[in-house]
């Protein structure tokens, strides 16, 4: 459930192609939407923050609008649109500067008048002061005083935010001193056709997102705030991954970039899978991925209305996991259904577990009295004839969690030795879905 918007919001909109991802990544000071030449690359609302002249709110990128949807997904575009201008307290329309004005920039403009909130005019891609000219042409558009910008090289940009904050409401004044809030960062990923964008839009229950049967629907990695139980959350939405060997688009390219930066930002990724299928090589790449990366994870698998015999499919699952990904034993599982919403928000009980976990700290004394423990347990520990040695242990870091062993000597720490360690820290410590990672350092620690 989306808590209360704290800030004042700034839609940006227009027809396709005229700029406007371009523009909110410029007054975000991030590259948070995916900008490409060809059309309808934006689908979902895209939200992020700003300030200017001391002044805080939030934008948001919506897709173009179009007369005449002629198809299902280009319809919920349309929808999602009209979403973001609804909840705006300003829109900023974004025609192309370059062109003449179109009959879809008319329709725009006299549906914009019916939202009765203040209305900015930038006319973009007026990059040297011969095109600025062209602006006076769209005065015809009866918004007023048309706004120069060039959003690729940011002219005229500063021009349209000082008249920007002049139109957000009083209570934007100033960056407001707020507790700190503790927020869990939840990146929602898998191949595509998992479920990613249905599992947060039943969870908010709200179609916050496209969701189409084709594959790919979802492009950008999109951040989603809600709050369930008292807590807060971002749920970052996030582009199908496929094999390299399957991404033939440069914009899937892109896309897939953006979920993997989505994983290495996250606090907990859920790694949805389809029950359906089983485990494959694709979700056994992208969990390792998270892996490698020190990310705490649930596997939620997914369409579990759909398995017939539902005790004996976990039971599979379990065998899948055994033998096709051991690496994966320590991670839990949760069995999902996005269309009955059947232990939907049991996934926030494990999250909230797992994050716990993440980041769960072992005292440099407790560490050390732990290995005295195990010194010696596992024949491992002996190399041709040599006694592998730990001289000092410490916890240097969490998210990702990683453990310095000082030694002896490196070679003498066969890698079961160290998985040997490895499974006995879980004993005694959880580490439930958390991946752990040991960095081996010969010599004593210097004081």
């Amino acid at each position: 459930m989306p808590g209360p918007r704290k800030l004042p919001l700034v839609a940006i909109c227009g027809r396709p192609n005229v700029g406007k991802s371009t523009l909110f990544n410029r007054i975000s000071g991030r590259q948070s939407a995916i900008v490409h030449s060809d059309e309808g690359i934006t689908r979902d609302r895209a939200y992020d923050e700003a300030e200017w002249q001391g002044r805080a709110f939030r934008i948001v990128d919506t897709g173009g609008i179009v007369e005449s949807p002629t198809d299902p997904v280009t319809h919920q575009m349309q929808v999602q649109v009209r979403a973001a201008l609804n909840e705006a307290d300003v829109i900023v329309f974004v025609v192309d500067g370059r062109q003449e004005i179109t009959r879809t920039d008319e329709e725009v403009r006299d549906a914009l008048f019916k939202y009765s909130k203040p209305i900015l005019l930038a006319v973009n891609k007026l990059d040297n002061p011969s095109l600025e000219m062209n602006r006076f042409d769209f005065f015809s558009l009866g918004l007023g005083e048309p706004y120069p910008i060039s959003s690729t090289h940011g002219a005229g940009v500063a021009d349209l935010l000082d008249a920007l904050v002049t139109c957000l409401p009083e209570h934007a004044q100033g960056p407001a001193e707020e507790p700190e809030r503790h927020v869990t960062k939840v990146a929602v990923i898998g191949k595509p056709n998992v479920g990613k964008s249905s599992f947060v839009n039943a969870v908010l229950a709200e179609d916050r997102v496209i969701v189409d049967s084709e594959p790919g629907t979802t492009r950008d990695a999109l951040d989603v705030e809600m709050h369930w139980q008292g807590k807060e959350y971002l749920l970052i939405d996030t582009a199908g991954m496929r094999r390299k060997a399957g991404i033939k688009k440069q914009v899937e390219r892109f896309s897939v970039s953006r979920s993997l930066r989505a994983v290495r930002r996250a606090d907990v990724c859920l790694v949805l899978i389809d029950a359906t299928e089983g485990l494959t090589e694709q979700d056994k790449r992208i969990a390792s991925y998270v892996t490698k990366n020190g990310r705490a994870m649930v596997l939620v698998w997914t369409k579990w209305d759909l398995v017939d015999e539902p005790d004996k499919r976990f039971k599979e699952i379990a065998s899948e996991i055994d033998l096709k990904a051991p690496f994966l034993k320590y991670v839990p599982c949760v069995t999902i259904s996005n269309t009955t919403h059947k232990r939907l928000f049991t996934t926030f009980e494990y999250l909230d577990r797992v994050a716990a976990q993440a980041s769960k700290r072992v005292t440099t004394g407790q560490l050390n009295q732990f290995m005295e423990e195990i010194r010696g347990y596992d024949a491992h520990a002996t190399h041709k004839g040599r006694q592998a040695k730990v001289l000092y242990a410490t916890q240097v870091s969490v998210k990702p969690t990683v453990f310095v062993l000082f030694v002896n000597q490196k070679k003498l720490f066969h890698f079961s030795y160290l998985r040997f360690i490895e499974n006995k820290l879980r004993e005694r410590y959880g580490f439930e879905g958390v991946p752990i990672q040991i960095e081996l350092r010969e010599g004593k620690p210097r004081p």
